[in-house]
């Protein structure tokens, strides 16, 4: 190697500057975790570029020594360092980061991630892909999470998924679907097609304590006849049931779970129209000689079950849901009903939807309709879960020419 000092044309190098025998030239420095780090460049400029770069980094704190390391590399480290989690959450994160991350972005190298190629990436998966905002705003987590973890090594400044999802929609025009209620009219067709005789009859009970409770279908699929108190009119909520995809052609499996939040832990009151269902099913289920076969994480004594005595899965309750919908649409076009000319698609979210909303027309107490849907906060139920029917603003507008017609 050459006079340590200076280069064969006798330019002086700076601390840790190093020309080797081939004639390129070498940086050597101790990171902030005290490890001997090493860069190369084919000339003594090139070098000093990355030397002024590298100085930079370490005096903001960034870890230069890392920067090399990909994506995939800390979602290895991610999944060794994410604790306390639910492991069907868990698996949805694998899920998404294996599907779309993995052999994508989750290539690249740290150091050349930026804002705009995070974005690249999630118009890619809009437009290429045809995914759902929805969809890519959980791709979105499950990176994000994973990028944090560099941030908080140092290894990057900021997470480059920030404000992303806002550029997404902006650049793309994505908009989140909204979940609407029934209206009051809407409800009255569904609820007396489900009390008619016919082949959707069986459901009735299960759709009138979702739409009657505000629960969860995870909630409401998971309940047992030891939470229902027929003699405090009383159901408590401990408890969800979900399905979820294991991942690694695994398969899928049910899976028990506590509740979404600390306040999903609840006691919901029983209307009399919800006790009524209820008695309705357990009436059913012995004369049709179902007895519950799914014993799941130990849990057993299923209230809604199938013609087999399994749980129900509600991706298959959603479809009986858009059957449902058909035919209200069918007798529609025949007799009319209410003023509805056309009934909405329906899915079990808006089930729920519609239980908050028609809560706040009543005039309910928005803080006791919050406890009974689980929210941690009122602004949650104001925010994602209550519509303002037409009737209802002009109600609420017809209290401000009372108001003024009292006051004069």
């Amino acid at each position: 190697m050459q006079n340590k000092r200076y280069t064969q044309n006798k330019t002086k190098l700076r601390k840790g500057e190093y020309q080797r025998p081939n004639n390129t030239f070498e940086y050597r420095w101790t990171d902030n975790r005290g490890k001997r780090q090493y860069v190369y460049a084919k000339s003594l400029p090139e070098l000093r570029k990355k030397e002024d770069e590298i100085n930079r980094l370490v005096l903001e704190g960034i870890d230069y020594g890392k920067l090399d390391r990909t994506v995939n590399d800390y979602f290895e480290l991610w999944k060794n360092l994410k604790t306390g989690i639910r492991e069907t959450t868990f698996a949805s994160y694998l899920r998404f980061y294996e599907r779309y991350i993995q052999n994508d972005i989750g290539k690249m190298k740290l150091k050349n991630i930026y804002y705009s190629d995070v974005v690249l990436f999630f118009k890619k998966l809009a437009i290429e892909k045809g995914l759902s905002y929805s969809t890519i705003e959980k791709i979105e987590v499950t990176l994000s999470m994973i990028l944090e973890i560099a941030v908080k090594d140092d290894v990057l400044r900021n997470n480059p998924c920030k404000g992303a999802l806002r550029e997404l929609k902006r650049e793309c025009g994505m908009k989140v679907k909204d979940v609407r209620a029934l209206t009051l009219e809407e409800q009255k067709v569904f609820e007396d097609y489900l009390a008619k005789p016919g082949r959707f009859h069986v459901y009735c009970p299960i759709f009138t304590v979702m739409l009657w409770t505000g629960m969860r279908v995870s909630e409401v699929l998971g309940l047992r006849w030891e939470d229902i108190d027929f003699d405090n009119n009383e159901i408590d909520v401990n408890h969800t049931l979900v399905f979820y995809d294991i991942g690694k052609g695994q398969g899928s499996a049910y899976k028990i779970n506590p509740p979404k939040t600390r306040s999903s832990v609840r006691t919901v009151p029983m209307l009399p129209k919800v006790k009524e269902a209820l008695l309705a099913e357990k009436e059913y289920q012995e004369l049709a000689g179902i007895k519950c076969n799914s014993v799941i994480d130990g849990y057993t004594n299923f209230v809604f079950l199938n013609k087999n005595g399994h749980v129900h899965h509600h991706k298959k309750l959603n479809y009986k849901l858009y059957s449902i919908c058909d035919e209200i649409n069918r007798e529609l076009q025949l007799n009319g009903g209410y003023g509805v000319k056309k009934f909405p698609r329906l899915h079990n979210h808006m089930l729920r939807h519609t239980f908050a909303t028609r809560m706040r027309e009543a005039g309910a107490d928005m803080k006791a309709t919050s406890d009974m849907m689980g929210h941690e906060e009122i602004m949650i139920t104001l925010k994602t879960y209550t519509d303002a029917s037409r009737e209802f603003k002009q109600r609420e507008i017809g209290l401000l020419q009372d108001y003024f017609n009292r006051a004069v």
